[in-house]
């Protein structure tokens, strides 16, 4: 880093900083073919939520009938949490898709699942995507790289233990990783061809976090679903006092 830069940075507050670092992390990225490919799969992605999101506000798929099919199943995995989520919130909102618009039960036809019955896209683009969507991976991850030059992250599951290199241009711009306290994602990974990219699940935390520690060591992996445990994590993410996030969802996460 030149000195002009470094006078400048220090007149700035933390947010403003990791804002000017993703911009320029951005500007230097953007001509790479790579992250080209990726930024067009991101715009596609967006514009099929958007048409997701509208199918909901338009009633075509009702979500509290659909929750109420797997109420009984949730109720059991996640007796000790009551939750609900409020649309005029983005975060909340950004889990009511996740929960609703991918596979998290087995019991619960997901949006994806419908567009693709019913054969909403023709275009071969939007249809590919449909399939990735269709194809998604969630988990809880552990952060055990960033590769700032690349815009790349690499992301470990906590109960797996597979591992996805993932384009988060705002993480790899901002994050070193630190053993001493690592960074815990829940997110779901979209792969598209060799691009993979996070769908921007609002769940972050650190291993400082207490309520973590506990829920992965006693957590049953698969007695659960996916549904249950984002609800959980989610709840967690909230309940977090070690770390300050701001939410960019064209670019990913930013600290």
């Amino acid at each position: 880093m030149d000195l002009l830069l470094e006078k400048m940075l220090e007149n700035k507050s933390s947010s403003e900083i990791s804002t000017m670092l993703i911009n320029l992390n951005k500007f230097h990225l953007n001509s790479k073919k790579h992250i080209k490919k990726y930024n067009k799969l991101r715009k596609l992605h967006s514009e099929i939520i958007d048409s997701m999101e509208n199918y909901i506000i338009e009633g075509k798929y009702n979500i509290n009938e659909h929750y109420n099919s797997i109420y009984n199943d949730i109720d059991k995995e996640i007796p000790e949490l009551d939750f609900d989520l409020d649309l005029n919130d983005v975060d909340d909102r950004t889990i009511l898709n996740d929960l609703f618009i991918y596979k998290n039960h087995s019991k619960l036809m997901s949006i994806t699942e419908i567009y693709l019955q019913k054969n909403k896209f023709r275009n071969e683009e939007k249809l590919k995507m449909l399939n990735s969507m269709k194809n998604s991976y969630v988990g809880l991850f552990k952060v055990v790289a960033t590769d700032r030059n690349e815009g790349y992250i690499t992301y470990e599951d906590v109960f797996t233990k597979k591992r996805f290199k993932v384009i988060d241009i705002a993480m790899s711009s901002t994050l070193k990783v630190d053993k001493k306290r690592m960074i815990y994602v829940y997110n779901r990974i979209i792969t598209f061809d060799d691009i993979s990219f996070g769908t921007g699940i609002h769940c972050m935390m650190t291993s400082e976090h207490k309520l973590l520690k506990r829920f992965i060591k006693n957590h049953k992996y698969k007695n659960c679903s996916d549904f249950s445990r984002c609800i959980l994590l989610y709840d967690l993410s909230k309940k977090e006092n070690n770390l300050t996030v701001g939410y960019n969802n064209q670019y990913g996460y930013r600290r």
